[in-house]
């Protein structure tokens, strides 16, 4: 299936001719001129990526992309811009870019940086438990994230999180614990399980979790 693009981008001689290129490459590409026209679209239907212009008519490209990002949209971003100071950069970056590219620039290399973030996007998928509208479980990474910014959870904290996620509305036996928690040579402590099992309580308030009396836990 061919992945779709957003290109946001005023000057039409470079909007062309990204369309151009891009659809060469077997991308379909939809091209906005100014914010409010991008906005649409990308309300209309889902893109696997945007390629965003900052300085366009109605609405800037950080401002486009923030009100996505805010409104839960995660869909991979890259700033094309001749705005290539500090400051721009770290604001692509903090309103939720996932690449920075300065004019001029070469096709090829925008291509390859497309295709990366594309596949990493697409990789991840899988990889990710949303828990709720705030927090996300990341798998491979064993992080816990919330609205994307990652947390400092204890490892022992995450896989017993993940345990009753994965088992959410059912009861996690202790012995299903430990046995994700400890290997075989180590030495089981019930009482650091209480201690993990407090500390996500902090996180998700003490509610989030049942203790199932001399059974185990549960994740409502």
């Amino acid at each position: 299936m061919s992945c779709k693009l957003l290109i946001l981008e005023d000057n039409t001689l470079l909007r062309e001719t990204l369309e151009d290129f891009l659809s060469e490459q077997g991308f379909i590409c939809t091209v906005a001129c100014d914010g409010e026209e991008a906005l649409q679209h990308s309300y209309a239907q889902k893109f696997d990526c945007y390629l965003l212009d900052v300085k366009v008519p109605q609405l800037s490209g950080f401002d486009f992309l923030q009100e996505l990002r805010d409104a839960g949209d995660h869909t991979p971003a890259i700033f094309v811009t001749s705005f290539n100071d500090k400051e721009s950069v770290m604001r692509g970056f903090s309103v939720g870019g996932d690449d920075y590219i300065k004019k001029p620039f070469d096709l090829d290399e925008m291509l390859a940086r497309i295709n990366a973030l594309i596949a990493r996007a697409k990789g991840d998928k899988g990889e990710r438990i949303k828990i709720n509208e705030m927090y996300t479980l990341h798998l491979s990474r064993k992080r816990l994230l919330r609205y994307d910014v990652e947390l400092d959870v204890h490892l022992k904290d995450f896989e017993l999180l993940a345990l009753l996620i994965e088992n959410r509305g059912s009861v996690v036996t202790k012995e299903m614990i430990c046995d994700v928690l400890w290997n075989r040579s180590q030495e089981v402590n019930e009482g650091s399980i209480r201690v993990y099992i407090n500390n996500l309580k902090k996180i998700f308030g003490k509610d989030a979790i049942s203790n199932i009396r001399g059974i185990g836990y549960r994740f409502e």
